[in-house]
């Protein structure tokens, strides 16, 4: 799994904490405004889907399925301050039983993803922290 960290006050959720799926789990804008991005870059990713910890957009490579993740790192209280969010992006590749026993795993595209979205935020005048987890 490669992580992607950043803060920015430019994915801010726009509505009210009590609109929210989870209290500080931010990460809608930012999931919609990367799969626009990436779009652009030529790589087509569905629309963001929610979960308890964040949102999401799939990436579909021949077989190969990826899950790229976007969420907040906020420790919001009593909800959102204003402040700049530590966002959290993550791709991870949804590995099927048959891709697990024949090390079907595809970090080339990883690594594709990876450049593509650092890439965007870069014009965001963003620089993130990249690493590769085990």
């Amino acid at each position: 799994m490669l992580s992607i960290e950043f803060e920015s006050a430019r994915f801010l959720p726009y509505l009210p904490e009590s609109s929210q799926a989870n209290p500080g789990a931010y990460g809608f804008e930012l999931a919609l405004w990367l799969s626009q991005a990436l779009m652009r870059a030529g790589i087509a990713t569905s629309y963001p889907l929610g979960e308890d910890w964040g949102w999401f957009i799939e990436y579909l490579a021949g077989e190969a399925e990826f899950m790229i993740g976007c969420g907040s790192r906020a420790d919001t209280g009593e909800g959102y301050t204003g402040k700049p969010i530590a966002w959290h992006i993550f791709i991870k590749q949804q590995l099927s039983l048959r891709q697990r026993l024949t090390g079907g795993a595809a970090p080339e595209v990883v690594a594709t993803l990876s450049q593509a979205i650092q890439a965007a935020l870069a014009a965001e005048g963003i620089v993130p922290i990249v690493e590769q987890a085990a």
